[in-house]
């Protein structure tokens, strides 16, 4: 079906993406299998998540916490709440943490991250690994983040057409589409291990999509990938 060593072009990921008999479904998992047993191993790395507040300045159409969602409960921890799961996770061998919130700019917010990631390096040791999933920053605040500790960043795109990521947000300033890859470039230039990241089943959305979505990480030459299906509830 594939090898090790070919680079799929979009035709290719479209007419794999497409595949809907089983048996050619199996043989491509086993293939991909394969693929990530020679380029990364079968180790497991367990790392907590802990989602610290859902307060967001932003309006994603499609999220259960965006700013105009009246009938969500907010609530926001404290940084003692955060480290006594941070000490959860240690003394449970977890190899790092994920601090993930809804969006803020403010310089409230991004230096008591800061100040934050200085407690957890603190509380843990150099082996242990800090992931910020923060959203949209300037390079300041990226930096600032970077050298109190944090060593990768996540931020999902969402999807790659443009067109597309404009149906799925307001149409503003605070919902840019060139923003958001402008983020991701200086989230790598910084030098995070970057991931990113797209829903997969978005109204609107096609296999052709989907391909541009893989070419496009693949020539960004992101750390870590994300896939999340689109529900709609």
């Amino acid at each position: 079906m594939i090898s090790v060593n070919e680079i799929l072009d979009k035709e290719d990921i479209v007419r794999l993406l497409s595949i809907t008999d089983q048996g050619e479904q199996d043989d491509l998992i086993r293939k991909a299998y394969s693929i990530k047993e020679l380029t990364i191993g079968t180790n497991v790395y367990l790392r907590g998540l802990i989602e610290f507040s859902n307060r967001c300045q932003k309006n994603c159409f499609y999220c259960g916490i965006r700013s105009e969602n009246h009938k969500v409960t907010r609530y926001s921890l404290t940084d003692e709440e955060i480290i006594q799961v941070v000490e959860l996770a240690k003394m449970n061998q977890l190899t790092g943490i994920v601090l993930q919130s809804g969006e803020k700019q403010n310089p409230d917010f991004t230096n008591r991250i800061a100040n934050l990631i200085f407690k957890i390096k603190k509380a843990t040791s150099a082996e242990f690994r800090i992931t910020l999933s923060l959203g949209e920053q300037s390079l300041e605040t990226y930096q600032d983040w970077f050298n109190a500790g944090a060593q990768r960043y996540l931020l999902r795109i969402e999807t790659s057409n443009e067109e597309l990521y404009k149906k799925i947000h307001p149409d503003n300033e605070l919902h840019n589409y060139n923003t958001r890859l402008h983020c991701l470039e200086t989230i790598q230039k910084v030098g995070y291990q970057t991931g990113t990241g797209v829903m997969i089943g978005l109204p609107f959305q096609t296999i052709e999509d989907l391909a541009n979505d893989l070419l496009l990480i693949r020539q960004m030459n992101i750390d870590m990938v994300g896939m999340g299906p689109y529900l709609s509830l």
